[in-house]
Parts: C-alpha cells; sequence; structure tokens
C-alpha cells in the first residue's frame, strides 16, 4: 500500500522535493482563507443590520481610501524590508484590526463599530491576496508558481467552504456575531506560526542585485499612450466597479427583506454564509475546469463571459423588478445568482484570462502593468463608491427605497464591459502579431549554436572549472586540434600538465608563431622529460630557419623521401609558399604520410587550395577514424564546392558514421543548396539519420519552400502518428506490474518526438514563435500556448497539434488523435508483440529492446503460473492417456517463446538481436544455435559468447556505469560507446597491450589493478582511463595485471571522435565534472 506521502504527490503531481514547501504553503493558504472567510460574514451582516443600503457608497469610498493607502505602504515597505519581515507585519495587521475591532465592543458604538470593521473587509482581501502570491514567489520558481500556485489557493477556498458552513451552525452558540472575530483572530494567529515555520525550513537568501539591460518607461504616462494599455487599465476599472455594484445590489436584496425572511438574530450572517459557502464550491469546480475550458474555448470566452451572463442578469431582474417586485423572492434569487456569477465566473475564468493579457509582454514591462493595474483596482473602488452614491441618491427620490431602478443603473455599465471587453480581446490578438513582427525584425539568436560536438567543446574553454577546460582540450587535441589554436596561448598559462601535452602534440606547421616565444620561456627549465620533447618539437615545427635555402631540387628530393624529417621540410616550404607549382600532388603525397602532424599539416593547408583532386581525398578522409574531424573542419572551410563530392560519397558509403557527418558539413554550411540537401535525406531508411536531418536543418535555421513543404508537413504528421503510438502504450502498459524501465524508454521516446515536432514546426513558422510556444508547454502556461498556437500556427495543422499539447487526460488526448490516426485496442500482451513489429523509424533500439525483455519476462511469469515446478517430468508417459498427454503437452508448449522475440533474431541491430539471443538461450540452447548457425558472421560469433557466458552489448553498458565518469549517463546513450568497447577479463600477470592490429587503444580499467612492466613499475588501481601520451608515456607498451582485473578497451581513434559526435554524452559527462 502506498504510503500517504507518496498518494499526496501523485494525487497533486508533485515531485519529491516540492512535498514539503506545498504542504506549507496549502496551510498557510488554508488558514488565512479562513480567517477571511469568518471576517467577511461577521463584517457584512452587522454592517447591513446597522446600516440601510444608503450607507454603502460611503463604505466603499471610504474602503477604497484605506486599501490604497494599504497598498501604497505596502509597497513601500517590500523596497525597504525583507520579505518575512513584510509578510509578518501584513498579518500582524490584520490580526490587531480583528482583535481590536472585538475587544472594543464593549465601549465603542455599536453601529460605528460595525461601518469600522466594513470598510476593512475588501482591504483585507487584496492583503491576503498580495502576502500569499508574494509568499509563493518566494519559496517556487517560475514553474512551479505556474503548476502548484492554483492547487495551493485550494487551501484558502477549501477553508472557505468549511467557514461559510460552519458559520450557521455557531451562530446559534457564541452569542453575538462578533465573536467569530476571535476565531478569525484564531485563524490568523496560526497562519503566522506556519509563515514562521516556512521561513524556519527554507531561511530567505541574499537577493542579488539586478541590473537593468535596458530602461523601459513604466509610468502611466507612457503605458497609457498605447492602446492595449488602455484597454487593460479600463477593463479593470469596470472589473472592479462592477464587484460592488453587484454587491450593493446584494446586499440591498437582503435588506429589503429583514421584515419577510430574516427576522431572528443571525439570520443574515446564516444566510449570506450559506451564499458564500455554495459560491466557494462554484469556484472549487470551477477552477479545477477553468484550464480546460480556457484551451478548449479560448481566452475570447474567459473574457467575455462574466460581463455577458451579469449582463442577462440583471436584464432579466429588471423586468422583474418593475413586474413582480423587489420585495418578491425572484428578485433575491436573481440578485443572488448575479453574486454567485460573478465571483465563481471570475475566480475561475475572468481573472487567469486577464493574466493571460501579460504574457505577450517582456517580463520587466508585466510586472510594472500587473501594479499599475494593482492601483487601478484600488481608484475602482472609490469610483464604486461614488457611482452607488449617485445610484443611493436616485433610489431614495421617491417614496422609500425604490431598489427596481437598481438593475436599470447597473444594465449601461455591463454593455460598456460587454463592448470594452471584446475589444480588449482583439487588442491582444493584435499585440500577438506584433510579437510576430517583432521577433521576425529583430536579429535571430544562434539558437541551437551548440548542437554538436566541436562547438560544445570550444565553448567549454570559457569555463573556470580547469577539469572541464582539461577534458575539452584533450578531446580536441585527439580530433581537431586546429579548434583551440585561438586558445592555445591562455591554456598554455594555466601551466597544466595535461594541457601543455594536449597542445604542444598538436601544433603543426600550419598554426600562427605568436606563441612561439611562449613556449620557449614556459617551457625551457622544465623537468618532465616527455613536455620538454613535445615543446622542442612544436617549437621546430613553428621555426622556418630550416628552410629558408631550400631550391627547387631540394623540393624535388623531400618529395620523394618518406622521412619524415623530409616530410616536415616539405610541408613548412608549402605552408610558406602556398603558390607553388605542382602543390597539389605534393600535398596528395603528404596525404599517406605516417605522420599524423604531417597529415593534419597537409589537410589544412590543402581547405587553402580548393583544387577538385584534393577535395576527393579529403572527402575519403572521412571514412579515416584518425582524421575525419580534422577534414570535416577542412571541408567547411572551402565551402559549397565540396557539397557534389559529398553528396557522391554519402550515397556511396555505408557507415552511418560518415553519412551522419556529412549531414553536419551541409548544416554548418548553412547555403540554400546544401539545405536542399540535407531535406532529401529526411526520408533515410535510419532513424538516427531521420533525426540527425531534422536537427541540421533546425541547426541551420532552415524555412520551408513551396517545393518542400509537403515531405515537412507529412513529416509533421508522422511524428504526431508517433507520438500517439508512444501515448497508446504507456496507457495500457503502466497499469501492469514491473514495467518501469519499458515506460521510461517509451518516456523517452515521446520526449525525443515532442523536440522533433518543435523543430519540424519551426521549419514552417517563426522558429521563436514556435521556441515561444515550446517555453509555455513546458512552463505549464498551457492557455497561452494555445493561444500562440491558434494565432500562429496554420489551420490545417491545428487539430493534430492542439490534442497534443492541451492541457487533458492521456485517453482524452488518445480519443481525439484517434480520429486522424486510428488504433487498434490490445491487451498487454498484444501491445508487446505489437511495439516488436513496428517500422525502424517508429521506435527506438532501447525501447525495442526493452520490449523484448518485457514480453520474455511476461512469457515466463505465465508459465509459471500454467505449470508448476512438480508437474516437471521427462519421464515416459505411462499411460498413453488423454490427461496425461495434455499434461506433457502444456510442459512442452511452456518452453515456446512468442515468436516476436525469435523473429528479433533477424533484426540488424546488435543490440536487439544479442539481447533475442540470450532470451532464446536461456530458453532453449539448442534451438537458440540452429538458428544463429544459418545467420550473418556476426550472428554466428554469439554461439561461442553464449556458450562462454561472454559479455554482450547490454552486459558492456552495465560495465560502462561502474565507471564514474559514465554513471550518470543514461543507458540509451550509453549503448553507442558500448559498442566500440571490448571487455578483457585479466587473470593475475596477463598483459593488455595498446597496441592491437595497428591500432593504438585506450583502456578503461573497471576492477583490479594494473602495472607497467619497468623499473618504475606505475600502478593503476583507481578506476580510470589510460591513456598512452596522457597519464602513460607514449612508448609504453602494455600493462601486466597484479590480481584479477576487467578492462575495457576501445581504439583511440574511434573513442574520441565518438565523444565529440555523441554531444548527449558529452554534455552528461560536463555535469559530472562540474558537480
Amino acid at each position: 500500500m502506498p504510503s500517504f506521502k507518496k498518494i499526496l504527490i501523485n494525487t497533486f503531481g508533485l515531485k519529491s522535493e516540492e512535498l514539503n514547501k506545498f504542504l506549507l504553503l496549502f496551510f498557510h493558504s488554508f488558514f488565512v482563507g479562513l480567517f477571511i472567510a469568518f471576517y467577511f460574514v461577521q463584517a457584512n451582516s452587522v454592517f447591513i443590520r446597522d446600516y440601510g443600503s444608503e450607507h454603502l457608497p460611503y463604505a466603499y469610498l471610504t474602503a477604497g481610501l484605506f486599501g490604497y493607502i494599504i497598498s501604497t505602504l505596502y509597497s513601500w515597505f517590500q523596497q525597504k524590508v525583507k520579505s518575512k519581515n513584510l509578510f509578518v507585519s501584513a498579518l500582524a495587521f490584520m490580526l490587531i484590526i480583528s482583535l481590536f475591532a472585538r475587544l472594543s465592543l464593549s465601549f465603542v458604538n455599536p453601529k460605528y463599530l460595525s461601518f469600522f470593521v466594513f470598510i476593512w473587509a475588501w482591504p483585507f482581501i487584496s492583503l491576503v491576496g498580495i502576502e500569499s502570491g508574494g509568499l509563493a514567489l518566494r519559496l517556487l520558481n517560475l514553474v512551479q508558481v505556474k503548476r502548484l500556485f492554483g492547487m495551493i489557493n485550494m487551501g484558502g477556498v477549501i477553508a472557505s467552504i468549511l467557514g461559510y458552513l460552519i458559520i450557521p451552525v455557531l451562530s446559534k452558540f457564541i452569542g453575538t456575531s462578533y465573536n467569530l472575530l476571535f476565531i478569525s483572530a484564531g485563524s490568523l494567529i496560526v497562519a503566522v506560526l506556519i509563515l514562521l515555520k516556512i521561513y524556519k525550513k527554507f531561511p530567505e537568501q541574499k537577493e542579488k542585485e539586478k541590473v537593468a539591460k535596458e530602461k523601459i518607461d513604466t509610468s502611466f504616462r507612457s503605458l497609457i499612450k498605447d492602446k492595449y494599455f488602455r484597454l487593460i487599465f479600463l477593463s479593470a476599472t469596470i472589473s472592479m466597479t462592477v464587484i460592488y455594484i453587484t454587491d450593493f445590489g446584494f446586499l440591498s436584496a437582503i435588506k429589503v427583506q429583514e421584515a419577510n425572511l430574516f427576522v431572528k438574530e443571525g439570520s443574515v450572517a446564516s444566510f449570506i454564509a450559506l451564499v458564500f459557502a455554495g459560491l466557494k464550491i462554484g469556484e472549487l469546480l470551477i477552477s479545477y475546469f477553468s484550464s480546460r475550458i480556457l484551451v478548449k474555448y479560448g481566452v475570447k470566452l474567459g473574457l467575455i463571459v462574466l460581463p455577458l451572463s451579469l449582463t442577462l442578469i440583471v436584464f432579466i431582474s429588471l423586468i422583474s423588478g418593475f413586474t413582480i417586485g423587489t420585495v418578491s423572492i425572484m428578485f433575491l434569487i436573481l440578485m443572488t445568482l448575479n453574486k454567485s456569477m460573478e465571483r465563481i465566473m471570475r475566480r475561475g475564468l475572468d481573472d487567469p484570462s486577464f493574466n493571460i493579457l501579460y504574457q505577450p509582454l517582456p517580463a520587466s514591462l508585466q510586472f510594472a502593468v500587473q501594479s499599475k493595474v494593482g492601483v487601478v483596482m484600488q481608484f475602482a473602488i472609490a469610483i464604486a463608491g461614488a457611482l452607488l452614491l449617485g445610484l443611493n441618491l436616485i433610489l431614495n427620490l421617491g417614496d422609500g427605497f425604490s431598489l427596481e431602478y437598481y438593475p436599470l443603473f447597473f444594465l449601461p455599465i455591463l454593455i460598456i464591459w460587454v463592448f470594452v471587453a471584446r475589444k480588449l480581446y482583439m487588442a491582444y490578438k493584435n499585440k500577438l502579431r506584433e510579437i510576430l513582427k517583432e521577433l521576425t525584425s529583430q536579429k535571430q539568436k544562434e539558437t541551437s549554436k551548440y548542437r554538436y560536438g566541436t562547438e560544445v567543446l570550444s565553448k567549454k574553454f570559457k569555463k573556470f572549472n580547469d577539469d572541464v577546460v582539461r577534458l575539452s582540450v584533450t578531446i580536441l587535441a585527439e580530433t581537431n586540434p586546429g579548434i583551440f589554436e585561438p586558445y592555445a596561448s591562455s591554456l598554455l598559462k594555466k601551466n597544466d600538465e595535461l594541457i601543455n601535452k594536449a597542445i604542444l602534440k598538436s601544433i603543426d606547421v600550419t598554426w600562427r608563431d605568436r606563441i612561439l616565444k611562449q613556449i620557449k620561456s614556459q617551457f625551457k627549465n622544465t623537468k618532465d622529460k616527455e613536455v620538454k620533447e613535445c615543446a622542442d618539437r612544436a617549437l621546430s615545427l613553428l621555426s622556418f630557419e630550416d628552410i629558408k635555402d631550400l631550391n627547387k631540387k631540394d623540393i624535388v628530393k623531400l618529395s620523394k623521401s618518406n622521412k619524415p624529417e623530409d616530410e616536415i621540410k616539405l610541408v613548412k616550404y608549402l605552408a610558406k609558399n602556398p603558390d607553388f607549382e605542382n602543390i597539389e600532388n605534393h600535398l596528395l603525397k603528404l596525404f599517406n604520410s605516417k605522420d599524423k602532424l604531417v597529415v593534419n599539416s597537409a589537410i589544412r593547408l590543402a581547405s587553402g587550395i580548393k583544387s577538385e583532386k584534393l577535395i576527393v581525398k579529403m572527402t575519403e578522409f572521412l571514412e579515416s577514424t584518425a582524421y575525419y574531424h580534422i577534414s570535416t573542419a577542412a571541408l567547411l572551410d572551402i565551402g559549397e564546392k565540396t557539397l557534389p563530392f559529398l553528396d557522391k560519397m554519402y550515397d556511396k558509403t555505408q557507415k552511418e558514421a560518415i553519412k551522419l557527418k556529412i549531414i553536419e558539413i551541409y548544416a554548418k554550411m548553412g547555403s540554400g543548396t546544401a539545405k536542399s540537401l540535407i531535406v532529401k535525406k529526411i526520408n533515410n531508411p535510419s532513424r538516427k539519420i531521420q533525426i540527425s536531418v531534422i536537427w541540421a536543418l533546425y541547426y541551420c535555421k532552415y524555412q520551408v519552400n513551396d517545393s518542400e513543404e509537403k515531405i515537412i508537413k507529412d513529416k509533421i504528421f508522422n511524428v504526431i502518428d508517433n507520438l500517439l503510438r508512444i501515448f497508446v502504450s504507456i496507457s495500457d502498459i503502466k497499469q501492469e506490474k514491473n514495467t518501469l524501465k519499458l515506460f521510461l524508454a517509451l518516456d523517452q521516446e515521446k520526449e525525443t518526438n515532442y523536440e522533433l515536432l518543435f523543430n519540424l514546426l519551426s521549419f514552417l513558422h517563426e522558429p521563436r514563435i514556435v521556441n515561444l510556444i515550446k517555453k509555455n508547454i513546458i512552463g505549464k502556461n498551457t492557455i497561452y500556448a494555445l493561444e500562440l498556437i491558434d494565432n500562429f500556427i496554420e489551420p490545417d495543422l491545428k487539430p493534430y497539434i492542439i490534442p497534443i499539447f492541451d492541457d487533458i487526460s492521456t485517453p482524452q488526448r488518445i480519443k481525439k488523435l484517434s480520429k486522424y490516426f486510428p488504433q487498434k485496442k490490445m491487451d498487454f500482451n498484444q501491445r508487446l508483440k505489437w511495439l516488436v513489429t513496428l517500422d525502424y523509424d517508429k521506435i527506438s533500439t532501447w525501447a525495442l529492446t526493452k520490449t523484448i525483455e518485457m514480453t520474455e519476462r511476461v512469457h515466463r511469469s505465465k508459465s509459471k503460473n500454467e505449470i508448476s515446478k512438480e508437474e516437471h517430468t521427462y519421464n515416459d508417459i505411462k499411460p498413453w492417456t488423454t490427461e496425461n498427454t495434455n499434461k506433457v503437452l502444456k510442459q512442452i508448449r511452456r518452453s515456446e517463446l512468442p515468436d516476436e522475440v525469435f523473429l528479433c533474431l533477424f533484426h540488424p541491430d546488435e543490440l536487439i538481436y544479442t539481447t533475442a539471443a540470450k532470451i532464446v538461450y536461456n530458453e532453449n540452447p539448442q534451438k537458440c544455435f540452429d538458428y544463429l548457425n544459418r545467420m550473418s558472421p556476426e550472428k554466428q560469433v554469439l554461439v561461442q559468447t553464449l556458450s562462454e557466458g561472454g559479455t554482450l552489448l547490454e552486459d558492456k553498458v552495465k560495465l560502462l556505469r561502474r565507471y564514474q565518469l559514465f554513471f550518470s549517463i543514461p543507458d540509451y546513450l550509453l549503448v553507442d560507446l558500448a559498442r566500440i568497447i571490448t571487455v578483457h577479463n585479466l587473470e593475475k600477470n596477463e598483459k593488455i597491450y595498446f597496441e592491437s592490429d595497428t591500432s593504438e587503444q585506450i583502456l578503461i580499467l573497471i576492477r583490479g589493478e594494473l602495472e607497467e612492466d619497468t623499473d618504475g613499475k606505475k600502478k593503476f588501481s583507481k578506476k580510470i582511463i589510460i591513456t598512452p601520451g596522457m597519464n602513460i608515456e607514449s612508448q609504453t607498451k602494455y600493462l601486466r595485471a597484479t590480481k584479477k582485473t576487467v578492462v575495457l578497451s576501445a581504439n583511440r581513434h574511434e573513442y574520441f571522435n565518438l565523444l565529440v559526435d555523441n554531444t548527449g554524452i558529452l554534455q552528461h559527462i560536463f555535469e559530472i565534472i562540474q558537480n
């Protein structure tokens, strides 16, 4: 049974770390809500008893004045004192007023006292709202405020409902209604204690100084010039005025019924309490459904429904007042209904819609306009008082109090409000269009600047963390050292051993000689032998003294030599003489050098020559693990001239990594031709390439043209279809046991498809608008996000996109999308089998692997239920009867795995076919080998691996996670790294070599100990990555195990290339290092 804590987390959609804050804020809201309930009922009931409606205008004028003074003082103190003192003072002030009012009953005229209590009611409501809102903003971030604030306020609503329901019962036992002030004061004391508890548990942090990037004039004089702000202020003024005119009608209707319905002491208080209890229940219900209503019908409904419904009710009351009279029950019902609609619709629809009006504004302007609206509302109370004063004079012109004229006075104001609300909505739509124009005209930021590994790594040079810089330099030194050439001087000044080695070993003849003097002075007296050798070689490469006297004959001689020193002289000469005749052939010859620095230099020189022969050779270098990053940089330097050659290479190669690298080159070029070439690859029969294509187009800020629009829209429909499949699958599996791994894999699929959808939408629409939609979806501001979709997304896409982002339940989302992409209902087993057979681009290999494992687990569980261990027999069937044969048949069928598991043996991806092979092997080894022995050579190897209990791909992932640098990287990312590693289980004294099949290896020590077989005997016992030339001498041939040891090895070039190309792994590693 789940704990109470888990129930709360699941019910309210909380994160575990949010629970304490939420509970404290919820109960704080509850007790201040209880205070308002008891105070408000008491204030209204005694005022109605002691005064007629003719005194309401004076009370409202006074309340408006007091409210303005309190809000002004609060704003002033807000800048002067800490938030804790401010909030405690606000609550203490209300507590003092409440207690003073009750205690002064014995020596103050009750009539004066009732006026005093009444005029503080509305200022207290405003003060509680400001205090609660400010407290939430102090403790919650913006996303949490949008997600949790409504649920926190439910505490106040629930308290109000309880208070209003309890008051009619209490009024029979407490004597004077003024005793309700004791209860309200008690509630406030508890709220103060909770507030102190909040600040004790979550101490106030020092506020950072905020420096405004640009000054915005937020004075009334400036804001009022904008039509949008004029309408906001006017609508706020009318809205606030309507509250008090509605109250006047409601209280006046009660007053005229005193002789008939409210004769008994406390009956008015009881009636008001019951009405307000109903109001709060209505508020609670409408608040729960408001988001869905506004999402479905938009802000327009939210702004207009309240004035329109009040207009209708007041119009009916006008007819009722002149026909059956204001003393009738019907008129009281209409005024009560008018008050109910005003409160319920305002809290549930009008207020949320009004808050959306601020969303199109810059953040600094949002708060300024909101504060000005607050001031306007305080003035509106005084305006309402003045209007009611005039109304009171009109109603008292004849004999007695003529309440039937009240609707006639109120109706024009409501009609004006309807008109203003409609105008405001139109202005809001125009404001959204202005945003689009502004975003389009502004210089677009590099929204995806760090999409690729080289950009991520170069960004890290500016980080303060030396470990981050060290790792960045190390990786680039192995892949494309030219990137850190501009930073070399500042990096060397760090005087870090690893950074020094990486930079000095990377210097080639194409580097500028500005760091020559620095190297001479910095490493002149170094005692590190290897660093000294690297520094001397770097100085030699940057010095051109040895080629000054070379002539053509010398060049010819050098070009025929394969000696490294001659090749270096030749490349030096070519670097200084780029116009040398036949330079193409010399560079082509140098491309074949065994010295990596010579080849690097030749490639960088070739990027300046830009001949077709050299371009062809450099595209071929993309297939070289040692040079494909530096050749990528060179091809980018050459530019569009390389595109035809790259496209030929794309069609020719079967290697997915090369295709991905070519797409990256196209993206970084970003020309129209390059973008068109990328679009053509969008339906490539590789899921990884399809995703890469979409990201590449996003990186180069692709905007669709007419000829390619259908391709992009079809892809959007495919992604939405994929999302629906994922929603359906998650819905089917989440109720089953032990499905967490599969659920997480499908959830990751969902996130991937969401990102793809946003990217694809940005190809059809202004990217900044799409990013704004994305930001508000993530921030749970669904209403505003859907408003943006409604205004800016093409009509033919809206029916498909809105259900994806709508704030509705998963079943509702599935139902809406199934109209366009029909789905079959399946049970759990059927859903698993269906997932296995999905197209290659519909499910990731990791999610498919988890599906296979889940299928096997379900099969095993089912088998155990069907036949117990006691029934397991291998004896002859005696006697041969139907009953006995059926028992054995059950036993035989039990071992028959679902066909879909066997099907996965035929999958081309190693992760999937090895997972399936292991499952089949565990169930029926012979049948597994029968399949594998007839399959491809790669799969035939599994026969021996499985027989010997060897390591499969998923096992390699588990081993990698033991190393601290990879521990927190998700498994689905580590799979790519696991593909290039080999596992070595070493016995004591067994050797592991750095050279393997002419390629150099890096070693990852997982368990055990390794040592050098030299006099120094350097030992490695901690989990560490051992890289020759970095943390061990380059000349080291092998290491020896001193005990049982587990070591992972990988081709050095493949390892570092993968880190650059897989930015997911790279970013996680940097996060680990920084934390």
